[in-house]
């Protein structure tokens, strides 16, 4: 996302977190990261592999105890040698910025069950080098698309902070006949929030 797309995102940010001071209640910060499988039909054949590292982070202000306003951006990246004799490559990119609802419902004292959804959107970019020729690059025409998932997270004792694992689904189709197809995909992260009152 270029910096004056990004802009809004943060202002909404520091918004949040003046209300969930105003009111003391708990702004959550969240950090994750973890493996990303993309539904992309083509990925495993032109890049060699099933997923990839993803990693993100993000706030959330609680609507009520166990209801939560989200907002998360994460970012994916993967590399792969189309000849290495030529020195060519390919490199795909997807941004994603979520925005969405956390429900948590108790299963014990500590222990909490997760479902999250909401909108989503996901530039992605596809690039091929090579040492004899120009670079060429395709992105997916900009669209909004939908996020569902569900996990579950772990109260530390001191409840200043909380352990989570999520798998999350994300749906972004393209047109573009270049990148035609889904550039979604299914997610398994591992993250932490800070409670910050």
């Amino acid at each position: 996302m270029k910096p004056q797309r990004r802009i809004p995102l943060l202002l909404l940010v520091f918004m949040l977190a003046g209300v969930a001071h105003s009111q003391q209640m708990p702004f959550v910060f969240t950090l994750y990261g973890g493996l990303y499988f993309p539904a992309n039909l083509h990925f495993t054949q032109d890049y060699n592999s099933h997923s990839d590292l993803i990693w993100g982070g993000g706030v959330a202000l609680p609507i009520t105890d166990q209801l939560y306003f989200t907002i998360d951006e994460s970012f994916f990246n993967a590399t792969a040698f189309i000849d290495p004799a030529l020195d060519s490559s390919r490199s795909l990119s997807e941004k994603f910025t979520h925005v969405g609802i956390l429900m948590k419902q108790p299963l014990s004292q500590a222990t909490l069950l997760r479902l999250l959804g909401g909108v989503n959107y996901v530039p992605v970019k596809e690039s091929f080098t090579s040492p004899h020729s120009l670079e060429q690059s395709f992105e997916a025409e900009k669209k909004i698309g939908f996020f569902l998932g569900t996990g579950l997270e772990e109260m530390f004792p001191d409840g200043r902070a909380s352990l989570f694992a999520d798998i999350v689904y994300d749906y972004r189709h393209s047109h573009l006949k270049e990148m035609e197809g889904d550039w979604g995909g299914v997610r398994g992260i591992v993250g932490v929030h800070l409670f910050l009152f």
